[in-house]
């Protein structure tokens, strides 16, 4: 059967959407994201249907880990949908059937009332999330890597999703130590245009220079200036500690490319899952907005991408 990126978008924008229904105008804050977002949602929500099955067959527990969990929903710039939402990284991850579920949940962030507003959402959505152990408290990034060496063990796998808005906060010697746990399998955001944008405004001798320098560990990233070349020295980075990496670029609008998915895992069979997750590179930003459109009926079905 033949892959149709714009069906395949359409069908699990619709079913997300209907799950938040009774949550997308309760007026609390709201986490930054816009359509070109979503594409990451569907990453990651196709990564743990196919990653969860792996962790049952061999593991006793297994953990999703978010570390920049915002408040579990976004919201669009287009004037027509602003009052639509969407569900951020965290409610991707509870709205999962319950085979697709985890032994636990972990919500981190270092901002109070996102965690404060994620907890109200959740307990809003107990009878569509059911039954799961859910912890969500504010912790930044380095706290969040802290608990998870701790929460290491025998029989353990952990799912974790870095979902930074920019990047200083993700410096190496702290990546570094998830990667280097064997049964950690990695889903990063790495925000292309950002650090591209950084790297264009330094200098060596300035505090643009030293923050790139505390996020690759190294000065590999003088280099270059290119955004594309600036992610493939991280992801090698990252082939150092995991045996699978991957990256898939989400798009802004048309061919700006605003950041990259790279996913790392030591599982063969992960890394065909997200062999095959690299078929979402053809559901351009584009065809999500106009998916969103039709299940939110503010347009009839489009025929532009067929």
């Amino acid at each position: 059967m033949s892959f149709d990126p714009y069906d395949w978008a359409k069908i699990r924008v619709e079913n997300l959407i209907s799950k938040i229904d009774i949550i997308k105008k309760d007026g609390l804050k709201l986490s930054p994201g816009d359509m070109w977002s979503i594409k990451k949602f569907l990453i990651i929500s196709y990564c743990i249907g196919g990653f969860v099955p792996i962790f049952r067959k061999y593991f006793d527990k297994f953990y999703y880990v978010d570390t920049h969990c915002g408040a579990g929903l976004i919201k669009f710039s287009e004037p027509e949908l602003t009052e639509e939402r969407f569900p951020g990284s965290s409610l991707v991850s509870l709205l999962k059937s319950n085979d697709k579920s985890f032994s636990e949940y972990f919500f981190f962030d270092e901002d109070e009332e996102s965690i404060k507003t994620l907890k109200d959402r959740i307990e809003k959505l107990s009878d569509v999330i059911g039954s799961k152990i859910i912890t969500a408290e504010k912790k930044e990034f380095s706290q969040s890597v802290n608990m998870i060496e701790e929460l290491n063990g025998f029989k353990k796998a952990f799912l974790v999703v870095i979902d930074p808005i920019g990047f200083k906060e993700i410096k190496w010697e702290l990546m570094q130590r998830i990667l280097a746990i064997d049964t950690s399998d990695v889903i990063f955001t790495f925000m292309t245009h950002v650090v591209a944008r950084h790297r264009s405004n330094c200098t060596l001798d300035n505090s643009y220079g030293r923050s790139l320098s505390e996020f690759y560990g190294d000065k590999s990233w003088e280099s270059t200036t290119k955004g594309e070349e600036l992610m493939a020295i991280y992801k090698n980075k990252i082939s150092k500690f995991k045996k699978f990496v991957y990256d898939i670029p989400v798009f802004q609008s048309g061919n700006q490319v605003g950041y990259h998915i790279i996913i790392a895992t030591n599982s063969k069979g992960a890394g065909n899952i997200v062999d095959s997750a690299s078929k979402i590179t053809k559901v351009k930003t584009e065809m999500i907005g106009g998916g969103v459109k039709v299940v939110t009926n503010k347009t009839h079905e489009i025929s532009e991408f067929f």
